[in-house]
């Protein structure tokens, strides 16, 4: 997102994919029910070969209604049916990748004799992950599908309270509950002006579209915001509660204060 501009996942990847070569690109999270999930297998293959192997494939259950209702798409109230849903999905997508030709019929997807060529370059196919925090429905479909896991932000003690159920789903499916990378988005802001401090926790507390409305307390052990040392700690936080990987939306963007604090003062002592 830029400014007040939210550009289009796949168009705006595309491009990135066309000038980086190191980095890994994709999808946070796609909303299985935006795009056929036979076609957005295509298009993660082709963008796979595009970018020489260097995609990771996210899928979500969804949760936005007004995504769909105002774009005319289909919007399933139930949670549960959701869920079934993006399996379907995910089951649609990897047959794709890895068999010549496939036939498939679920309760909201099917494909007929469906060919996807050229495959991906990375084998057996790119690493899927799945997004969301549901425990009982959400976390089993990880352990059966996943290869990663991301969650919204939770504070470090909830973080480590759902990778012990998800470690539970992986036993009880025969998973090896290490082999699930684990990833948590949050927000960042590095300040050492207590005023900016409040006025920042105040404002995140009054933020509706995001659905926080908690205490400032909350807040804070929310997301990471405080001055540099602060913020270390509280990544070490999250590293020992599992984090694996950080997600970073920097709340003063477009200022770049809290990137170059990061980057100069946080990331080197985690390397």
């Amino acid at each position: 997102m830029l400014g007040d501009a939210m550009y289009e996942c796949w168009t705006l990847l595309s491009a990135i994919a066309g000038v980086t070569q190191r980095i890994r690109i994709g999808p946070l999270l796609l909303c299985y029910s935006h795009r056929n999930p036979a076609l957005a297998a295509k298009m993660a293959a082709t963008m796979d070969v595009i970018s020489e192997g260097r995609l990771n494939f996210g899928l979500g259950a969804g949760w936005h209604e007004t995504e769909h209702v105002t774009y005319g798409l289909p919007w399933v109230a139930e949670p549960s049916r959701r869920i079934r849903g993006m399996i379907e999905a995910i089951e649609i997508t990897k047959a794709l990748w890895t068999q010549e030709r496939v036939t498939y019929q679920g309760s909201t997807f099917s494909v007929n004799d469906a060919v996807c060529d050229p495959k991906p370059l990375q084998k057996p196919h790119p690493p899927m992950w799945i997004g969301g925090g549901g425990e009982k429905l959400l976390l089993r479909a990880v352990a059966n599908h996943a290869d990663g896991w991301n969650v919204p932000a939770l504070p470090a003690e909830e973080y480590t309270r759902k990778l012990r159920v998800l470690k539970e789903h992986c036993e009880r499916n025969g998973r090896d509950f290490e082999r699930i990378e684990k990833s948590m988005e949050t927000r960042i802001m590095v300040t050492k002006d207590q005023w900016e401090l409040e006025k920042i926790t105040k404002w995140l507390a009054s933020f509706s579209s995001y659905n926080i409305h908690a205490p400032t307390t909350d807040i804070m052990r929310k997301y990471i915001i405080g001055n540099a040392e602060t913020c270390r700690r509280r990544i070490e936080e999250y590293q020992r509660a599992g984090v694996q990987h950080l997600t970073l939306y920097l709340l003063d963007f477009p200022s770049r204060r809290t990137l170059e604090v990061l980057s100069r003062d946080i990331i080197p002592s985690f390397r």
